[in-house]
C-alpha cells in the first residue's frame, strides 16, 4: 500500500493520521501535486489533487482512492479489527460521517476564507461550525465520541492545528478559552495533540510549525486551496 502525500496538506494528513493509527503497514511518497505530471493525473485519477491511496489487489490490479474520508472509510473496510475507527452500530456510524461532513462543510471553508481575508462574517462562520462541532461531543471524552479516537477527530484535527497556529500568526485570533464549550474543545485539542499517531504525522518534527508557517503564507493572500 502506497499513500501518495504532501507533508503540508491537512486532507493528506488525514490519512496518514489513520494509517498510523490503525497499524497499517504502508509507504509513504512525498509528491508535489503541482506538478500534473502525465504519471501524477493518472496516479490521482485525473485530480492531481492528495491524498491518493494506491493498493496492490490480489489479481495483481490496483486500486486507487482519492479524497481523503472515503480514504480513511475504506482503510476501515479493509482492516475493521485495527484500531477501528468507526462504530459498529449503522446509526452510530452514520453519525460520525455526519460530522466529518459538516467538519468539511461548516468548518474548513470558513478556515480558509478567514485566512486568506479577515472578515468578520468568515470568522463568524468559523465559530458558528466549532460551536455546533463542540456541542455534539461526548462530555466525558476525551475523544469526539468519548474514550477513543474515531474518524471525527482524525477528520478535524489537521484543521483544528491550522486554526490554532495560523490564524494566531496570520489574523492575531485565538479561539475563545472561556465557557465550559471552549473548555471542552481544548481539552480534545490537547488529547489529540499528544496522540502518537499525530504527533508522528506532523509535531515530531521540531520545525514543523515554523515550516508550516512559512508554507501557508500564499494562502494568506489568495483563494487558492490544495485539497481532497
Amino acid at each position: 500500500m502506497k499513500l501518495y502525500s504532501a507533508w503540508y496538506c491537512p486532507f493528506a494528513q488525514r490519512a496518514w493520521i489513520a494509517l498510523e493509527y490503525k497499524g497499517i503497514d504502508f509507504e509513504y511518497v512525498e509528491v508535489d501535486p503541482y506538478d500534473q505530471t502525465d504519471w501524477w493525473l493518472k496516479t490521482s485519477r485525473g485530480t492531481a489533487l492528495v491524498p491518493v491511496l494506491a493498493q496492490v489487489n490480489d489479481n495483481g490490479g490496483e486500486s486507487t482512492i482519492v479524497e481523503s474520508n472515503r480514504i480513511l472509510e475504506y482503510l476501515e473496510d479493509m482492516y475493521p479489527e485495527q484500531n477501528p475507527i468507526f462504530a459498529d452500530q449503522p446509526d452510530q456510524r452514520a453519525e460520525q460521517k455526519y460530522w466529518m461532513d459538516q467538519v468539511s462543510n461548516k468548518i474548513t471553508p470558513y478556515f480558509y476564507r478567514y485566512l486568506k481575508d479577515p472578515q468578520e462574517k468568515s470568522l463568524n462562520k468559523l465559530l458558528d461550525g466549532l460551536t455546533r462541532f463542540i456541542e455534539a461531543m461526548d462530555q466525558r471524552g476525551p475523544y469526539f465520541s468519548g474514550e477513543k479516537v474515531s474518524a471525527v477527530d482524525i477528520c478535524l484535527i489537521p484543521f483544528a492545528y491550522r486554526i490554532v497556529q495560523l490564524l494566531r500568526f496570520y489574523r492575531d485570533f485565538e479561539l475563545p478559552v472561556e465557557g465550559e464549550s471552549w473548555q471542552r474543545f481544548h481539552r480534545w485539542y490537547q488529547a489529540m495533540l499528544e496522540t502518537p499517531a499525530f504527533k508522528n504525522t506532523s509535531t515530531d518534527n521540531d520545525d514543523y510549525e515554523r515550516r508550516l508557517i512559512e508554507h501557508y503564507q500564499p494562502y494568506s493572500q489568495s483563494d487558492d486551496q490544495l485539497a481532497s
